[in-house]
């Protein structure tokens, strides 16, 4: 059983802690945290079986999604691990929304259309927890960055079958993205 403390904490949403994974720092541990209205947290079930799928299809392509290195046990119950985003500097990524009210939209439309290709290109399924603020900006070098989605993997509909054939995962991702443009970057994009 994996040991997270206090100090190690990093944040949480509305259901779940991330912890710096204690004996390796470009890991994190993702667990549903105790005060919770549920016991098993499904996002994370969802999650999870998601990146199992896409290392099953064979999935390598990592620059716009952390890592996943497993699922573990820990004294705040059941968790996975994944990446921590850095930057080139080897600080941990800031979020795309910090950069938006930094810089502005406009100023990361290359880095916006990047991330839909990859995602299409993937066929990875993203949730309605793509929001800015669940995406991370990670600097590659100082004229360079990309995105990197942090939470809203995988699907949240009941009928999935459609996203096994490539043509209906890419109609569902350009639906879910235009959604995604009109509700967080429209008035900006």
């Amino acid at each position: 059983m994996l040991i997270l403390k206090d100090k190690d904490f990093i944040g949480k949403g509305s259901e779940r802690a991330c912890y710096l994974h204690p004996e390796d720092k470009n890991k994190a541990v993702k667990v549903t945290y105790k005060n919770n209205k549920r016991e098993k947290n499904k996002q994370s079930e969802k999650e999870v079986n998601y990146y199992k799928e896409l290392i099953k299809r064979g999935m390598n392509d990592w620059q716009h999604l952390p890592k996943f290195y497993g699922e573990i046990d820990t004294n705040h119950g059941e968790g996975f691990i994944i990446e921590v985003v850095r930057d080139y500097d080897g600080e941990v990524s800031k979020t795309f929304a910090h950069y938006i009210k930094e810089n502005g939209i406009d100023f990361y439309k290359q880095e916006i259309n990047e991330y839909k290709e990859y995602f299409l290109r993937n066929r990875i399924i993203f949730n309605y927890g793509m929001m800015p603020k669940n995406i991370l900006l990670r600097k590659i070098s100082k004229e360079k960055s990309q995105l990197v989605l942090i939470d809203g993997l995988g699907d949240v509909s009941h009928f999935t079958l459609p996203n096994k054939i490539p043509y209906f995962a890419r109609r569902r991702i350009n639906r879910r993205w235009d959604k995604f443009v009109n509700k967080y970057l429209k008035n900006n994009f």
